[in-house]
């Protein structure tokens, strides 16, 4: 999977596309998880169709059906070297107050990780974290990310308060500001 990783990656290099590494992948490199379903990738949406093109070049594409509560702009499926990846610009989803969204912008990258010589971005743990709170049958994931936050620290304080100012179910809310504060 890292292989294959580093692979978009030296493709992905130099193009101006912003992206960056989320869901089981990013927990697994946090040491939060042990073993990564997938490769799931966002990208600026204003980016997605160059990722995608990219994509296409090196990887057989899948049928990328969306479902609810799923509001994603631009969702793709690839297969590449045996790997699954998804592709998603402009991720939102709906749950009982509304639409959540995020678009993914170069603030979002929390770090780079070094993978066969190539840096791969990756998405904060905090935005991961309230996205695994809206996906259904994910909480548990929400849980494990807040459990790491509460022992090493919120590292992007201005991404959870942007969350804040968009509706999210009250509970979510409330753990948000619990770590906050």
């Amino acid at each position: 999977m890292l292989n294959t990783l580093s692979f978009i990656g030296d493709r992905l290099s130099n193009k101006h596309i912003t992206w960056g590494v989320g869901g089981s992948l990013l927990l697994s490199f946090y040491k939060i998880i042990d073993k990564p379903n997938d490769i799931d990738i966002l990208v600026d949406e204003t980016n997605a169709t160059n990722l995608n093109e990219i994509m296409l070049s090196i990887g057989k594409p899948k049928e990328a059906l969306s479902s609810d509560p799923f509001r994603t702009m631009n969702f793709s499926k690839y297969r590449i070297n045996g790997t699954d990846i998804d592709v998603m610009g402009g991720f939102a989803i709906q749950h009982e107050e509304g639409i959540y969204k995020i678009s993914l912008q170069q603030e979002s990258i929390a770090a780079y990780k070094k993978i066969n010589g190539v840096g791969i971005p990756l998405c904060s743990l905090e935005d991961w974290y309230i996205l695994y709170w809206l996906i259904p049958n994910k909480q548990e994931k929400a849980l494990l990310i807040e459990s790491y936050l509460r022992t090493n620290g919120v590292a992007y304080p201005q991404l959870l308060e942007k969350a804040l100012k968009q509706s999210l179910p009250l509970e979510v809310k409330e753990r948000v500001e619990g770590l906050l504060s």
